[in-house]
């Protein structure tokens, strides 16, 4: 009966869970009879999963005992293959029951995302790209709403303003599919950061028509378009012949240099120490000798040429 081989099982088990608790090493042989004896025993999955005596047994794998280490593991491989053979030939009918449980569950209600009606006599990609519209400017629903704008007037704003752009794009490409691919990712991907040109367009303040022709850098967001204008006048500065001397005071409290550190120089004064110098050069030799230095010390007067 199965019962009294769960039973046989179990007593099994407290017997090896005690011998293995005591921990000396002398009850290394009486593990291994009482493995031997479980080896005996003609255990399926059943009796695995109601008396656990897996978990006991794969304590033994880390005993001292080499002998009692490999009973415990080949007792263990065993078990795993009974596990998976039982396994194996249940698994339809738990696949069955996992069948029936989701035929019991009630469908759960899909919600549109919008009201496709007004687009059935668009082409498949082109009512794609519709709800595409239709889902991004629904986007600013709550900020529509927040300013008193009824919750299904937004809806039905959304709903005409996707099919109104969707058509324009196409107006705007004609058989060119190129161009309207170009064309749609660009306003997809202004429209999701613009949230000001959404409502814009919502609101009817933006046409369709206006927001196709519109050039890349009315789509963006005013911090964009202001952090642009600074990247773009930062880089015309760069390319000034006299940067240097235009921006001379900045580049002076960058390095830390203030005080009398501005009067100073690379050269010397000889008599009084200063670094309070300024310095001209002339060509005063032939053409392939260096320039001579003509320096003035602005502390003693000093004058002398290098």
């Amino acid at each position: 009966m199965p019962s009294s081989l769960i039973r046989r099982v179990n007593d099994l088990k407290d017997s090896l869970s005690a011998e293995h608790a005591k921990g000396d090493g002398e009850n290394d042989e009486t593990c291994i009879d009482l493995l031997s004896r479980l080896d005996e025993l003609p255990i399926d999955l059943n009796t695995l999963t109601e008396t656990l005596i897996g978990t006991v047994v794969s304590k033994l794998k880390k005993s001292q005992s080499k002998e009692l280490v490999i009973k415990a593991k080949t007792l263990i491989k065993k078990w795993k293959s009974v596990a998976s053979q039982n396994g194996a030939t249940k698994a339809p009918s738990k696949k069955k029951s996992n069948l029936k449980r989701a035929a019991a569950k009630p469908a759960q209600p899909v919600e549109e995302s919008a009201n496709t009606s007004e687009w059935d006599y668009l082409p498949p990609f082109r009512k794609k790209m519709a709800n595409k519209f239709y889902s991004l400017f629904q986007m600013s629903k709550g900020s529509l709403t927040n300013t008193g704008v009824h919750a299904d007037a937004i809806t039905q704003l959304t709903t005409s303003r996707a099919g109104e752009v969707e058509e324009a794009i196409n107006a705007f490409a004609g058989v060119n599919k190129t161009k309207y691919s170009d064309k749609l990712r660009s306003l997809v991907f202004n429209l999701k950061k613009n949230g000001a040109l959404r409502e814009n367009v919502i609101l009817g303040q933006i046409s369709a028509e206006d927001l196709v022709k519109m050039p890349p850098e009315s789509l963006i967001t005013v911090e964009k378009s202001q952090e642009n204008q600074k990247k773009v006048a930062s880089l015309k500065d760069s390319r000034r012949l006299d940067w240097e001397q235009a921006n001379e005071s900045k580049i002076n409290e960058m390095c830390g240099i203030k005080g009398d550190l501005l009067q100073a120089s690379l050269f010397t004064c000889g008599r009084c120490k200063s670094h309070k110098t300024t310095s001209t050069q002339k060509q005063t030799r032939s053409a392939d000798e260096p320039m001579t230095v003509f320096v003035l010390c602005l502390n003693c007067g000093k004058r002398w040429r290098t």
